[in-house]
């Protein structure tokens, strides 16, 4: 999972074209490192290239602009962005975290 800078995220989520997720957290957080362990474990079921880290201490105006209210946060765009993005927040399991993409980008 490629680490994002505040620049690069802000780009990535005004593209268009291919889906994209982020995973969006602090290092602190203990329950981020459980989600990030469960997202990992879904990678290779996802496409390749398509989910991104971004440390939310360093990203205030991402923060802002898509208004995340917690984290741990997985932020799914849509292809070509027809829909807004949608947020996971409860890291419930690999499951249902490879529900929540695959229902953004299928």
């Amino acid at each position: 999972m490629q680490e994002l800078t505040e620049q690069q995220a802000l780009e990535l989520a005004s593209q268009s074209g291919e889906a994209a997720a982020i995973y969006i957290y602090t290092p602190l957080c203990g329950t981020c490192r459980m989600g990030r362990r469960m997202l990992e474990t879904a990678l290779p079921l996802l496409p390749d290239h398509m989910t991104y880290a971004l440390n939310i201490n360093f990203a205030p105006r991402f923060v802002q602009a898509y208004e995340i209210t917690s984290v741990p946060c997985l932020i799914v765009f849509e292809a070509w962005r027809v829909k807004s993005p949608r947020m996971l927040y409860r890291m419930e399991s690999v499951q249902r975290i490879l529900e929540h993409i695959r229902s953004v980008i299928v």
